[in-house]
């Protein structure tokens, strides 16, 4: 069987008439050397010419660096929510870093898997994303024992810590609310109706401030808060009931989308109209919103920029220790559409 000669960066080197030093600052993009254009551009023909790709042990032998960053969450990688973080991470970290998903069950010396991955040099740094709904199931103490005591690279996404010691990225879910809930109110609504979840939790309560700060900011407003179920079949009946008692406001606002997806459906079965006789609003979008009939009025999460924004402060920290922590609140963005109109 015939052997094939393994590509090396000598190899590029001489193919492309420069050197050694030369390859590696260009391929491995290393920042604040000055190369000229036509020399990458030689450098990155003669790579591809011979089939030429770094090798990312020999990269991380050398610079005592995995090029790796842990991702962990306890949310579902299918969701939305996940998949948009991970687009801005990426976004952050470019081609040099590659992302490992992290879990955090025990290995057999005790140490959650993320822990154990960092100790053994497979990632540099951890980015945690909350899973709000079950948050009280996280050990949040160990994270910040880790963060602050180990001094490990560690940024915090949708934690609402409160931490100056470390770095955290969060969504402000008081402001998306607050906006939502003012936008009603400008277009004349006097009567709304607020679905949450029947639970608790940072998120819901930001928002729930939110939308009534903005209605006690007016005179005249009723504003009726209900909790509703996230069983399937018991949203659908607290919605129909619901429904069934249009004529006592004139707009709807909802914590989830997926709660406004319900309040659209079941208008369209007992043929109430949606926008002139109920306007619906939810505090959270998704890639669904421009199919649903009407489209959905929305405040967005800035879930890819929470990707990025936190991605980029682990790479702060990872090419300087010297980054202090940071705590950064991103905002959410209405994006009005079908399902809402003045009054």
């Amino acid at each position: 069987m015939k052997k094939f000669k393994r590509v090396t960066s000598m190899d590029v080197a001489k193919e492309a008439g420069v050197s050694r030093a030369t390859v590696s600052y260009i391929l491995n993009d290393v920042q604040g050397v000055s190369i000229k254009e036509s020399t990458k551009k030689k450098v990155i023909q003669a790579a591809k010419k011979l089939g030429y790709y770094p090798d990312s042990m020999a990269v991380a032998l050398k610079t005592n660096k995995a090029m790796s960053i842990g991702i962990v969450s306890k949310r579902n990688i299918s969701e939305q929510r996940y998949i948009k973080f991970l687009d801005g991470v990426k976004s952050a970290i470019g081609d040099n870093y590659s992302i490992i998903l992290c879990s955090d069950h025990v290995d057999n010396f005790g140490y959650p898997e993320y822990y154990s991955y960092y100790k053994r040099k497979k990632i540099d740094g951890i980015l945690f994303l909350s899973f709000q709904e079950h948050l009280a199931e996280e050990k949040i103490d160990d994270y910040l024992h880790m963060s602050v005591e180990e001094n490990i690279p560690i940024v915090f996404a949708d934690y609402h810590l409160n931490n100056q010691m470390v770095n955290c990225v969060d969504i402000n879910y008081y402001h998306g609310a607050y906006m939502a809930a003012s936008y009603l109110i400008k277009n004349g609504h006097e009567e709304i109706i607020y679905l949450t979840p029947d639970f608790d939790t940072e998120q819901e309560q930001q928002r729930r401030k939110g939308v009534e700060d903005a209605v006690n900011e007016h005179k005249g407003i009723k504003l009726i808060k209900t909790h509703i179920s996230t069983d399937n079949d018991k949203e659908i009946e607290a919605v129909i009931e619901i429904l069934s008692k249009k004529d006592e406001y004139s707009a709807i606002i909802t914590s989830w989308s997926k709660m406004a997806y319900t309040v659209l459906y079941q208008a369209q079965q007992l043929n109430i109209n949606i926008p002139d006789e109920i306007s619906v609003i939810a505090l959270a979008g998704s890639n669904f919103d421009v199919y649903t009939y009407p489209r959905l009025t929305t405040c967005n999460l800035p879930l890819f920029e929470l990707g990025q924004k936190s991605a980029e402060r682990l790479m702060n920290m990872l090419t300087d220790t010297n980054t202090l922590p940071l705590n950064i609140t991103l905002p959410c963005k209405l994006k009005e559409r079908d399902s809402t109109k003045g009054i």
